[in-house]
């Protein structure tokens, strides 16, 4: 467990296990806990990262600099911390304001990406509209200070047998201040066809096809967005594989690693 002092902020991460490196960044309503399905499994084989973004659990931030302008710097400082060339980034919905950014800014830094439950913060109109659409599920857009809805962007039928799942969940979520999920659409961070271009990086952009929080199929779009990525579907989980899911969320996660991170610490 690390604390490294960055641009306003302290940035709380963990490490776990020996290997190649695997960052591991959550979405709005996690943190380093979120991932603790994935930790025990991926550990056996890669250094596994997991972060607390600025502003969420252990990484104290002034409310003022909360915001996923300094998401991608921050990984990328935790990375120069631990004098890691280059590392697999898996991000979940908001977690990829820090992977896709830091992907486009420092490609040399990353050796593939994958992301699930998130439109991205690449371009479009109707990109957009989604993630405007998701902001407006919660009171204010603010992923802190409001509860997702239990019907909302889970599969209904994993809840039903799950309860203590939601529950865990909102346990996990209540460790976090209050975030204004509308600064994911500020112009400052977004992903443009032009600084696209040249994107090569191997990439997965999957979704849940019970995902009614974003849509059930917005990874398509936000795939065709990218560059060479390529989309994957969790057809029995909703918004959050990693959590619904997690037996096909690690084997389809781990088969990518296989094919993409270097078998050296070479530049990928």
């Amino acid at each position: 467990m690390s604390i490294i002092e960055h641009e306003h902020s302290q940035l709380y991460y963990e490490i776990h296990g020996e290997g190649y490196p695997i960052i591991f960044i959550h979405g709005g309503g996690g943190n380093t806990m979120a991932w603790y399905q994935q930790v025990p499994y991926f550990s056996r084989q890669y250094k596994v990262i997991t972060v607390d973004l600025r502003g969420f659990k252990h990484s104290k931030c002034p409310p003022q600099y909360v915001h996923p302008r300094f998401f991608a710097g921050d990984v990328r400082a935790i990375m120069d911390a631990e004098g890691l060339p280059h590392a697999a980034l898996v991000c979940q919905s908001l977690g990829a304001w820090a992977g896709l950014r830091l992907a486009v800014q420092t490609p040399q830094r990353v050796s593939c990406l994958f992301v699930n439950g998130s439109p991205t913060p690449a371009w479009s109109e109707e990109n957009w509209r989604v993630i405007d659409r998701a902001n407006g599920i919660f009171m204010g857009g603010d992923f802190g200070s409001s509860t997702r809805n239990t019907s909302v962007g889970w599969n209904r039928d994993i809840v039903a047998a799950h309860p203590e799942m939601t529950f865990l969940y909102s346990q996990i979520k209540s460790l976090n201040p209050p975030f204004n999920s509308r600064t994911m659409e500020d112009e400052s961070i977004k992903v443009l066809p032009e600084d696209l271009r040249d994107y090569r990086i191997p990439t997965i952009v999957a979704g849940g096809a019970h995902d009614d929080f974003l849509n059930p199929e917005s990874h398509f779009h936000a795939a065709s967005l990218i560059p060479g990525a390529t989309s994957f579907t969790f057809e029995d989980a909703g918004h959050s594989a990693y959590f619904e899911t997690p037996e096909e969320f690690n084997a389809v996660l781990d088969a990518f690693l296989a094919r993409h991170v270097p078998k050296s610490t070479e530049q990928p």
